[in-house]
């Protein structure tokens, strides 16, 4: 699966194929990875519900079925 991630004030794209949310506990920050790298990172997060709310509204997420490439349907 694609992931394409638009930064909303930016205008900047990014593409992966893995989206993943970190939050660690003790010190209530949050993070989120595209394929391993680090694109975002949010203070005073305690849950990883509000941790994707946070990130939704800078971002907006698209999913595809077909990878970057792939002219098969």
């Amino acid at each position: 699966m694609m992931i394409t991630i638009e930064n909303i004030q930016e205008g900047t794209y990014l593409e992966g194929s893995e989206l993943e949310y970190f939050v660690d506990d003790d010190t209530q920050i949050g993070e989120v990875y595209l394929d391993g790298n680090l694109i975002y990172q949010g203070l005073d997060v305690v849950s990883e519900d509000q941790l994707k709310l946070n990130f939704a509204r800078e971002y907006v997420i698209e999913e595809s079925m077909f990878s970057e490439g792939d002219l098969s349907s």
